[in-house]
């Protein structure tokens, strides 16, 4: 092909091609002087300067992106792009206004005909002709060569510039388009051809100069042609030569293949503009992705075009509008709204029960768009109808609704459809329709009306009338509307001359002027202020300035080298370096040379002088020869050093040897003694024991002999309390008769008259009532109709569709049939089933004959042991049942009384106003005469019979609405049922076990097809045993047909292999163990084995673990793993895959090393889901075998068995009457925060008996009847997952004393409840669920009261009704496992405010980590590794209690002043991106991902550390990496915590370590860290998270934070303050102690103290009891020092002081129960804590201590001895005190206590000091605020309002903290009067008084406020007034509230804080609340909670 340019053509070929600007354009600028006054405008980036040439050739406008400079009036806007000034707009001519000269040229841009694809215009031409005129300062020829005549850029990177060889004279040029004319802007690489083909392909700007001088007045641009090259012959010898045609791919099109070609698109590569490599700036071509719906898409977008199947979408992917539907799945459907030929419908959705639902278009509304909406009218349900807008005319109409004709609801006055038109007798105004009627007027227009009437009355056929009437109407409307017109002109005219003469630039400057005359008025009236806002306004400029560099300097870097942007100017550089250069060149450097000379020539004789001294002096050569001997003397000495140094050496490793073996021998010998010393210590316990034994023997008879005593006393106490009842009997008596009944009958009297008042005035309220009801009984009938026939329509729509999803057109498809059929199939399945548990169960009868014997017996001696429990407690709790009774009765009778009493009153007021207000409607009525009255009779007639038929049709639509409702529900309920039942069948299924073998030939191949998904685990376990001598087989295969993914299990040599590729490369690990042979009796043989397979991510683990105990040896159990290549850890198993077992595809023979099955194989499970071996697709071979594994598991009664946390286990209570108790008994082991553990209920009668988990606490609760309920709780969280947890519940059945009782015994915690009235249980012939419930438990009746969630973890011991239970064998179960092993958990669900800790690791030179999550926060903490909080410091403020569950090696203690190591790593969420950040000690680095992941997916990471090289890969795919510095080589970890997922907690900050610290609201699994799985099996702590659950997370952990915001209208109610019972509150007073009296022979010998205390501080005084006789003093104490308790025994002697202690571990101050027993027996002295003996003691065999017992502290008195030791007051509860077996009650007269300073204890609290509403708290009385103040405190309220704190000086000054109206607000005065604040508010104003707590953040710095609550919006405040001087000092500093004189200050109330406040932190400094200046009613660390 033969390609010409220009105007050439041939006749034989079509012309060619020439672009050509049709019109020339013309460039005036007018200059103007500026107005006076006026200040002189400076752009704001460009700089100019006086005219110099030096100077203007150095300009380099650095203008970084696109910039516009602004002039001043009447100037034009001129664009800066590539750093050339751009003339306005591509046609016309233009006019610029402007007051300074240009310093660069001007440039015209070409219009957009010139741009986008010019590849054919290579090597030909660009013509132009450019004139200007003006101005006589030129351009220098140095700027004309920094502004280039022509530049083009294209594809956004290339900006190409042409230089012309010279200056035309005529303007005219021609600029050809080759690389030899052209050169890169500012770059001196060469233009290659490459870089020219690739701008012309798209040609973004062409620019052309367009001045030559400064002060231009004109330029002109004419002539522009470009020369594209087109098909021809030529008749030239203009050839195109240069443009290329080649012969393309079927995806490529274009004369050099450029341009996608049709079913294609241009794809480009992520940040391709900043691409180093060019082509990709033309990117490449790729099929249009239309799901094969469409061929064809946009070229550049790849967006789909002409999608077909009614679908559209960029990629033909969801349905076209009028249709809906899953185009993935099916065909889109048109939306039958309302039918299919009229579809008013944008789009519509399926539903389940409706079909789908419709989104009318806009002006249609109802279910099928069949109605029309507000504003529009039509009937669009009928043929060929349609809705329209009402266009009622805004001012004629009241609303812009109509009636379906189009008729409006006009205004008075106006009428026409649309109210645009006067009604009669009203005139067009300039305010609208005015009435004529005013008295004059309307009497004359009756007169003419009767004219005309009359004149019309005359019959003038023949003659045509005169039309003077239609004539003078016509005059009128033209008259008005003349008046109008002529206002609207006027109006016009205005606004044009506002438009054209008003200078608003004019006013502005003339209003700044006068606002700074002001200004200068003010700083001459207050000079401080003025220089002060002058120093602001300097450093003000100085940081915009900054800002600006800052913000130009990072644009630039972004954009460097990109299209719209300048970079680097190399000439620029080039003038400054030639610059220097001449510089260097005028220095005068000939005299320092002539100096420097002769400097030379002076050291050169010198050197010569001391040469030839040096070699004339004899001195010399002597001193050479004394030297050179010393240096041989020297050389022996080290030689004979270095001999000496071997020698010791040599002697050193003998004495390191020698060492070894001393220390050897000091070992053996260490562990004689330790040997000896137990020996020693067993011989003693042992002697101990035996008499401990006699002394026991000893006390029990003389026990039995004080039982006998008691029983006497208990008989007497008994008659005491009959008489006492007896007396209060008959005060009761006396007080009813005396005082009761005289006040009841005085109530009733006024109740009489009451009612004889109001029956008054019930004649006329009835008749006043009736006329203002009859007014809207009409509306209301036609609304109540209307609705009723809505109601019916949907009604009637629903139970349609209703029965066509219930019995369709085809009968066998209908659901009852499909039910009955797979309910048919269920029974056989199940019956067959039965049948297999019937023969399994008779082979064990015999021996479960022999359990329930023993359980029987069991049962005998526990039911003995439960009625002498109960006893004893009845004769503790009967005494106190029923006294105060009847006295209760009669005071709740009396104030009942009262209070009708005053409803009584209140109702006569209400009467009183009602009857006035009757009084006034009677008067209004009177006035209406006759005539009305009968009009209001009738319509209220008329009204009545209306409503009456309104009333009877609505009931009968509501009587069929119900009846289609019930319809309704009772198919919903039935599909409910029938959907339980399908999965419980289900579950049937799978539990059916079929094994698998060869068959005679030794064949067996089967694929199955479960349901699997992409996933990065994998769990795979196998039963499998060998029956035969083969030693090779392919068990398991399990890959993908779309990559090379893979699983297999093999046996290789007879040991089990697991290979696997997960995209990285194949994989294989093989176990050490042996299988061994089966015999021939395979039913009876044992020899199975367990093969366990966990894939996480790239780490494989394999284990074998035999059935039996046969197998012996270090190979047994072992667990073996490796990891594959990291990075690759998602396998992409898809549904469509099969699960092959004996055989794998032919493709892949070369991965495996068998071919064919052999053994036998029993169960098979993929991912926890068992697979059936009888449900294949496909079989060959194969035959069935024997199980050998179900043997060994019924030889053992109580096994252990692990629960999925999907399963349950169902047993049927076959007792057929109510028995007399209900025991249950178990042991279990979890990390389940709430799970069911048992549970048994009686519909029927509404009872149940049930136990669960509760937040980590055992929950035990019987309810008896809708009202009787017991409810009991363990104290400790028993949710570790360490040891079994024993646990036993029992309920008697009978009502004893009018109360029932329970037990529930947890561990060793014994603890009875109580609970008066209910029925009796009756579980007899009830089902029963331990770990979960069946499908068909009724949840919805229950889940609300119960915990129903299943228990994922282990039981065992299971009893119902003292009758062992095997979960395996006596009854239904599913999801439970035959043992209860060690699994490991690998993930964890988080629901927004929890966080695991694990043990950290540590990151070498070559390591990785990575994990999988999944959460839709955009802002998230997924982990962080830190030293922090690894310390063991404990803070008397803490926050919420955490569940330890892991006992690791105490880390050691810092020691005072060390710092946390600073290493750290952390992996975070920053609005959607993965910031994963790293620091080795040295400094910080960082890694982010480009996309976001928080879509709710799961998504898969790893980081990849060699060396100093970090890579970060997501979903197999690398996004990012970094390069660490020398020093962070090695990031450390603590191995005994530090590693935290999903947040961490509220003591450690960790915001410079995490992009985000938000806690996580999703799921993390699959931790890998160095190529090993990290599990949350053992955590070492954790909080509200689902460990092993991400699966159980609810709705709520998937929403982001918008759905966090909780929507509540109320504040939440104030936490219940529940008492403990018997408890005492020490420390809120400054004494708080209590004496109690005793007999001085208590602590003579021996004695038992035992006391139950509960505290958050570490230390505390418990008793003390000391006596000082002869100045010798002897102290028995117990105290609280440091987190332990010491019991301490004082007593001084003639031999001097002897001191004993027993000391108990740390950190029993955690806030919980904890017990105390002391027992001295002989010279024993023995420390027991929760029943756990801690310590053991010597002992005085005796002790002198006095007869006063002091709790809690000392009284602060002057005669206490001076060697008394130093104690500090408790501050916390005590309990259940009880010395030598008698419980000490306090207070109790008979002892007279004395109690100062003690209050009640909460029965539940929290860290935190409890502010009841009068109190308050002093930080400080003389608090110096200055000018920084750094708050942080944590706060708990159920109020609007209240103070938090506050501090004010009575100059003024003041700072104050507090919540207003649901806001909480900062507030400084400097005491200028003006104070500031900085305020938080949230959307929902009781978001912050919903009981629950909240975090505080607060600075103050000099003038300027900072406020953050939790994690919202950071508030700010700034002092607008200037005045800094004076600062808050010597003023108290209050907490909570106020005292009655204190200042008020800055506080908007004096309300006092109502709440807990904790963990305040001032200035850094934590301050405990005992250490405060003053406490006020303050409770402290007593915060109660339910």
């Amino acid at each position: 092909m033969i390609i010409s340019i220009g105007s050439y053509s041939t006749p034989s070929s079509p012309p060619p091609l020439q672009l050509r600007m049709r019109d020339g354009r013309v460039l005036t600028i007018e200059y103007r002087q500026p107005v006076p006054g006026e200040r002189p405008f400076r752009p704001p980036i460009v700089v100019v300067r006086p005219w110099n040439t030096q100077e203007i050739c150095y300009i380099n406008l650095a203008l970084p992106g696109q910039r516009l400079l602004n002039f001043g009036k009447g100037e034009t806007r001129v664009n800066v792009t590539n750093q050339l000034h751009v003339i306005p707009d591509t046609q016309g001519d233009v006019t610029i206004g402007s007051t300074l000269l240009f310093d660069a040229p001007l440039y015209w841009q070409l219009p957009r005909g010139f741009k986008r694809d010019k590849v054919t215009s290579y090597n030909g031409y660009l013509r132009f002709r450019v004139h200007s005129e003006g101005g006589n300062k030129i351009f220098p020829d140095q700027i004309l060569q920094s502004y280039p005549l022509v530049s083009l850029q294209g594809n956004w990177q290339l900006v190409l510039e042409y230089y012309p060889p010279a200056i035309s004279t005529d303007g005219r040029y021609e600029v050809k388009l080759h690389e030899d004319y052209w050169r890169l802007k500012n770059k001196p690489q060469k233009v290659t051809r490459e870089m020219m083909m690739i701008a012309l392909q798209n040609i973004q700007h062409i620019l052309i100069r367009a001045t030559h001088a400064a002060d231009a007045t004109t330029a002109s641009i004419h002539d522009v042609t470009l020369d594209v090259a087109a098909e021809g012959s030529p008749v030239s010898s203009r050839v195109a030569l240069g443009v290329e045609q080649c012969i393309c791919s079927s995806n490529y099109t274009g004369t050099s293949c450029q341009n996608p070609n049709s079913g294609y698109y241009r794809w480009h590569k992520n940040n391709y503009i900043q691409s180093t490599i060019i082509i990709d700036l033309v990117g490449e071509s790729r099929q249009c992705r239309c799901n094969g719906r469409s061929e064809t898409c946009d070229a550049e977008t790849g967006v789909c075009e002409n999608c077909r199947d009614h679908t559209m979408g960029d990629h033909c992917e969801v349905c076209a509008t009028g249709y809906y539907g899953n185009p993935a799945r099916e065909r889109c459907k048109p939306c039958a709204c309302p039918s299919l030929e009229q579809n008013f419908a944008e789009t519509c959705q399926a539903d389940r029960y409706a079909g789908y639902i419709c989104h009318c278009r806009t002006g249609y509304t109802g279910a099928k768009c069949n109605r029309c909406d507000h504003g529009y009218y039509g009937r669009p349900s009928q043929p060929r109808g349609y809705c329209r807008p009402c266009d009622c005319d805004p001012f004629g109409s009241v609303h812009e609704g109509c009636d379906r004709d189009g008729v409006c609801t006009c205004k008075p006055g106006i009428t026409g459809r649309d109210c645009s038109q006067c009604a009669s007798r009203h005139v067009t105004s300039a305010t609208g329709c005015r009435s004529c009627e005013d008295g004059c007027v309307n009497i004359l227009l009756d007169e003419v009306e009767q004219m005309i009437r009359a004149a019309t009355s005359i019959n003038v056929t023949a003659y045509v009338p005169a039309p003077w009437p239609t004539i003078r109407e016509l005059q009128n409307v033209t008259r008005i509307l003349r008046y109008q017109l002529d206002r609207y002109h006027s109006n016009v005219d205005v606004s044009q001359e506002l438009v054209v003469e008003f200078d608003l630039d004019y006013y502005s400057k003339d209003l700044k002027q006068r606002a700074e005359q002001l200004e200068a008025a003010a700083r001459e009236t207050y000079p401080p202020t003025a220089k002060l806002r002058l120093e602001a306004q300097s450093i003000l400029d100085i940081l915009n300035g900054l800002y600006t560099q800052i913000d130009e300097t990072i644009a630039y870097l972004k954009n460097y080298a990109i299209g719209e942007t300048p970079s680097i100017s190399i000439g620029g550089a080039m003038m400054e370096a030639e610059k220097i250069l001449k510089e260097i060149q005028k220095r005068n450097f000939t005299k320092n040379d002539a100096e420097a000379k002769i400097e030379l020539s002076k050291a050169h004789i010198l050197l010569k002088r001391i040469m030839k001294m040096d070699q004339e002096h004899p001195l010399i050569e002597a001193g050479r020869t004394h030297i050179r001997d010393i240096e041989n003397k020297l050389k022996e000495l080290l030689q004979r050093i270095e001999a000496a140094n071997r020698k010791t050496n040599e002697a050193s490793e003998l004495n390191k040897n020698n060492a070894k073996r001393l220390a050897r021998v000091q070992t053996y010998s260490a562990e004689i003694k330790n040997s000896r010393y137990i020996i020693d210590n067993q011989n003693f316990n042992s002697t101990q024991l035996l008499k401990e034994a006699n002394k026991n023997l000893i006390n029990t008879k003389i026990n039995y002999d004080d039982l006998t005593n008691l029983l006497i006393d208990l008989r007497n106490g008994s008659n005491y309390l009959e008489e006492f009842e007896g007396v209060l009997w008959r005060l009761n008596i006396e007080y009813k008769d005396k005082f009761v009944k005289r006040a009841h009958d005085h109530a009733m009297e006024l109740m009489r008259e009451s009612i004889r008042l109001e029956s008054l005035f019930n004649k006329t309220r009835d008749v006043a009532v009736g006329p203002l009801q009859a007014a809207q009984a009409y509306q209301r009938i036609v609304d109540a109709l209307l609705s009723a026939e809505e109601a019916a329509k949907n009604a009637s729509l629903a139970a349609e569709t209703a029965f066509k999803v219930a019995y369709p057109g085809d009968p066998d498809k209908s659901l009852v049939r499909r039910a009955t059929q797979s309910l048919r199939k269920s029974e056989e399945l199940h019956s067959k089933g039965e049948e297999l548990k019937m023969t399994v169960g008779q082979q064990f009868s015999e021996l479960d004959k022999q359990r329930s014997a023993l359980g029987t017996a069991k049962g005998i001696l526990g039911v003995t042991d439960d009625r002498i429990n109960g006893l004893s407690t009845l004769m503790e709790t009967q005494l106190s049942t029923s006294i105060s009774t009847d006295i209760q009765e009669v005071l709740d009778r009396t104030e009942e009384t009262y209070s009708n009493v005053q409803k009584t009153l209140d109702h006569i007021n209400a009467i009183h106003m009602n009857l006035t207000i009757i009084r006034e409607r009677a008067l209004e009525l009177s006035r209406i005469d006759a005539s009305l009255l009968y009009e209001i009779r009738e319509t209220i007639s008329t009204g009545e019979s209306h409503t009456m038929k309104g009333i009877r049709k609505a009931n009968n639509l509501r009587k069929t609405g119900d009846r289609i409702e019930n319809y309704s529900n009772d198919l919903r309920e039935r599909i409910e049922a029938l959907k339980r039942k399908i999965k419980q069948t289900r579950q049937y299924a799978s539990s059916i076990r079929v094994s698998l073998t060869t068959n005679s030939s030794g064949i067996c191949t089967r694929k199955y097809r479960p349901a699997l998904q992409p996933s990065t685990t994998t769990n795979i376990m196998l039963s499998y045993g060998i029956t035969n001598s083969e030693r090779n087989a392919l068990l398991v295969y399990l890959g993908t047909n779309n990559s090379s993914d893979y699983m297999a299990v093999e046996m290789v040599n007879r040991r089990i292999e697991f290979s696997w590729d997960a995209g990285g490369g194949a994989q294989r690990i093989t176990h050490p163990l042996r299988l061994l042979t089966s015999t021939p009796y395979v039913n009876d043989d044992i020899r199975w084995y367990y093969i366990s397979i966990n894939r996480i991510g790239n780490i494989g683990q394999l284990s074998v673990t035999p059935a039996n105990v046969e197998e012996t040896g270090d190979e047994v159990g072992t667990i073996v793993s490796n990891a594959s290549p990291a990075g690759f850890s998602k396998m992409d198993i898809l549904p469509s895959d099969s699960l092959w077992v004996g055989g794998a595809p032919s493709n892949v023979s070369d991965l495996l090393k068998t071919n064919k099955f052999s053994g036998c194989l029993h169960t098979l499970s993929i991912d926890g889901e068992y697979v059936g071996l009888w449900n294949f697709t496909t079989s060959e071979g194969c035959g069935p075998c024997n199980e050998g594994e179900e043997l060994v598991l019924k030889q053992s009664d109580e096994i252990a068995v692990g629960f999925n946390g999907k399963g349950y286990f169902k047993g049927k209570n076959r007792v057929r009457r109510p028995k007399e108790y209900y025991s249950t008994v178990l042991a279990f082991k979890t990390l389940d925060e709430d799970a069911l553990l048992f549970l048994a209920v009686n519909e029927a009668k509404n009872q149940y008996f049930s136990i669960s988990l509760d937040s980590g606490h055992v929950v035990f609760t019987v309810q008896f009847d809708p009202q009787t309920r017991l409810l009991m709780k363990s104290s400790k969280q028993l949710n570790n997952n360490e040891d079994m947890v024993q646990i036993q519940a029992i309920v008697p059945n009978k009502e004893r004393g009018g109360a029932r009782m329970g037990r529930l015994v947890v561990g060793d915690q014994d603890q009875i409840g109580t609970v008066k009235g209910g029925p009796d249980l009756d579980l007899s012939f009830v089902p029963y669920y331990f770990g979960g419930v069946d499908p068909e438990f009724n949840r919805g009746r229950w889940g609300s009261e119960l915990v129903l969630r299943s228990l994922l973890g282990c039981m065992t011991g299971l009893s119902v009704l003292d009758e062992g239970k095997n979960p395996l064998t006596d009854g239904q179960y599913y999801g439970i496992e035959q043992s209860c092993p060690e699994k490991p958990l690998n993930d964890a669900g988080f629901l927004g405010q929890g966080f695991v800790e694990l043990p950290s690791h540590i990151l070498k030179r070559d390591s990785n980590f990575g994990f999988t999550f999944q959460t839709m926060e955009a802002d998230a903490l997924l982990m962080l590794s830190t030293f922090i909080g690894q310390d063991n410091e404990t803070d008397g403020d803490m926050s919420t209690t955490t569940t330890t569950t892991t006992t690791t090696s105490t880390p050691t203690p810092r020691q005072p002043g060390e710092e946390h190591p600073p290493d750290y790593y952390s992996v975070s969420l920053v609005e959607g991106h993965l910031d994963i950040r790293l620091n080795g000690g040295t400094s910080s680095h960082r890694i982010m991902s480009s996309a976001k992941y928080n879509d709710g997916y799961l998504h898969s990471f790893f980081v990849i550390k060699e060396n100093r090289r970090v890579t970060l890969k997501v979903d197999d795919k690398e996004v990012n990496g970094t390069r660490l510095d020398r020093g962070s080589q090695v990031v450390s970890g603590p191995d005994t915590g530090g590693l935290y997922f999903g947040g961490v907690p509220r003591d450690i900050e960790a915001v410079t370590m995490v992009g985000s610290s938000r806690s996580l609201k999703g799921c993390i699994r699959d931790v890998i860290i160095n190529n090993k799985v990290v599990s949350f099996s053992q955590p070492v702590k954790f909080q509200d998270v689902y460990i092993g659950r991400c699966a159980d997370l609810p709705q709520t952990a998937m929403q982001g934070m918008e759905g966090d915001m909780k929507e509540i209208d109320s504040c939440q109610p104030p936490t219940q303050h529940t008492v403990e019972y018997k408890a005492l509150k020490f420390g809120d007073q400054i004494e708080s102690y209590v004496m109690v009296p005793l007999n001085s022979r208590t602590f003579k010998k021996n004695f038992t103290v035992s006391f139950e205390f509960r505290t958050y501080y570490p230390n505390g005084l418990f008793f003390i009891v000391s006596n000082t006789r002869k100045k010798r003093t002897q102290t028995i104490s117990a105290q609280l020092r440091n987190g332990r308790v010491i019991v301490s025994m004082e007593k001084e002697s003639k031999k001097g002081p002897k001191n004993i202690e027993a000391a108990s571990k740390p950190g029993l101050n955690t806030g919980q129960w904890r017990k105390v027993m002391i027992e001295k027996f002989r010279k024993r002295l023995l420390l027991f804590i929760d029943n756990q003996l801690v310590k053991k003691e010597k002992a005085p065999r005796k002790m002198n201590v006095g007869r006063e017992l002091f709790l809690g502290s000392l009284p602060a008195s002057d005669d206490n001895p001076d060697n008394m030791q130093e104690t500090e007051t408790l501050r916390g509860c005590l309990r259940n005190l009880k010395i030598n077996g008698e419980d000490f009650e306090i207070p109790n007269n008979r002892r007279r206590d004395r109690i100062v300073g003690v209050g009640q204890c909460f029965a539940s609290v929290q860290p935190g000091s409890y502010f009841p509403g009068d109190a308050y708290a002093i930080y400080s009385d003389d608090f110096n605020v200055g000018s920084l103040l750094e708050l942080r405190l944590e706060f708990r309220t159920w109020e609007l309002n209240g103070i938090i704190l506050s501090v004010a000086d009575p100059r003024g000054t003041s700072l104050s903290l507090e919540l207003v109206n649901g806001a909480v607000l900062l507030t400084v005065d400097m005491g200028s009067g003006h104070p500031f604040s900085a305020r938080v508010r949230l959307r929902n104003k009781f978001n912050f008084c919903d009981n629950m707590w909240h975090t505080v953040k607060a600075s103050y710095i000099k003038d300027s406020l900072s406020l953050r609550v939790d994690d919202y919006r950071e508030a700010y405040g700034f002092n607008g007034s200037g005045n800094d001087e004076r600062t808050l000092t010597g003023a108290p500093f209050y907490i909570g509230g106020l005292p009655d004189a204190a200042l008020q200050g800055t506080l908007t109330a004096r309300d006092n804080f109502k709440g807990c406040i904790r963990n305040i932190v001032l200035n850094s400094e934590r301050r405990d609340w005992t250490d405060m200046y003053r406490l006020q009613n303050v409770l402290l660390n007593a915060c109660p909670f339910q």
